[in-house]
């Protein structure tokens, strides 16, 4: 799993299913946070699960630089965590670590370490009938697991589920066929001669009829997955700013185009598993109160456009594991 989250990670993303959602759930979530993290105490020490590029470590130092309070976040994640903290203004008052190829189901913490321990669109990836009471270990007496987690019927989810069936759409396989074809019958293009001679070669015709009609089945099939999958900014690339490449190079960037499909094909498939039902959440909640914690609250969040964004989880832990008789 981790190899390409971690290829997603690298290339700036700060949640786990994109950017396209950014202006429909951040305020949303912001508010959901900043309580969290502004009931810590002095001296905290929190602890971020599947933090991916540590999105709620820096969204702490930005709610806490101008509270009296001094503490440390630690983002933990399974892949490669790309954020360089020495390019980003954090807070004088909190010092943050990001630790790659953590796994949450076997922390390398301390029982009782930290004051809390957060996750966002990040825990439910992992087995939580071991990520949930590991959490609970390395919490302190008192200290609160605050988690939010995919919905099945979120937009989120909804969405990508969409982008997922494209995707696998048979079209897709025709689509990426037609335009290597394309490539070689054009041959190499150096010339504005060239470029006007394949425009009128009958084979390059047909070939780029055949690729329209790849694409026209698959705007039926559905328009906005379509938009979303990126698969038109790929052909868009080739042809404009690619279109004077040699042939080796055209042919390599199909080669990577089609492996991008595949890896946020592999994504989706993960993001649509992880995604919790109710019945999810109540399993949840009794295990929950077997591990020595309680239930603070467990809310839907909806957007400012009311369609459901997550779930929101927060437990405070009573006593330890060990304690328990």
């Amino acid at each position: 799993m981790n190899n390409h989250w971690s290829e997603y990670w690298e290339q700036g993303h700060l949640t786990s299913f994109g950017d396209s959602f950014t202006d429909n759930y951040t305020g949303v979530l912001k508010n959901v946070w900043k309580p969290i993290f502004e009931g810590l105490p002095n001296d905290y020490k929190f602890l971020d699960l599947a933090t991916g590029n540590g999105a709620l470590p820096l969204l702490a130092s930005d709610y806490l630089r101008e509270k009296s309070i001094r503490g440390e976040g630690v983002g933990v994640d399974l892949a490669k965590i790309s954020t360089d903290l020495s390019t980003v203004n954090i807070a004088d008052n909190i010092t943050i670590s990001l630790n790659s190829e953590v796994d949450c189901t076997s922390l390398p913490f301390n029982e009782s370490e930290f004051d809390l321990v957060v996750s966002q669109f990040g825990i439910e990836y992992a087995d939580l009938e071991i990520a949930i009471p590991e959490a609970l270990r390395v919490l302190k007496v008192d200290g609160k697991l605050s988690f939010v987690m995919h919905h099945e019927h979120s937009m989120v989810i909804t969405r990508n589920r969409k982008i997922h069936v494209l995707i696998n759409n048979q079209q897709v396989d025709v689509f990426f066929d037609a335009i290597i074809k394309l490539i070689e019958k054009m041959g190499p293009i150096n010339t504005k001669h060239d470029f006007i001679r394949v425009k009128s070669e009958q084979a390059c015709k047909r070939l780029r009829q055949e690729l329209q009609l790849s694409i026209d089945a698959l705007v039926k099939a559905d328009e906005e997955a379509l938009q979303d999958s990126e698969l038109l900014t790929y052909l868009s690339t080739l042809f404009n700013q690619g279109i004077f490449w040699s042939v080796d190079k055209k042919r390599d960037y199909i080669e990577f185009a089609k492996l991008q499909i595949l890896t946020l094909r592999n994504r989706l498939e993960e993001l649509i598993f992880a995604a919790k039902t109710q019945q999810n959440i109540a399993q949840i909640l009794v295990s929950i109160s077997n591990l020595g914690a309680y239930l603070d609250s467990v809310k839907t969040l909806y957007s400012e456009n009311d369609e459901i964004i997550g779930w929101h989880i927060v437990v405070t832990k009573i006593h330890n594991s060990s304690e328990c008789s």
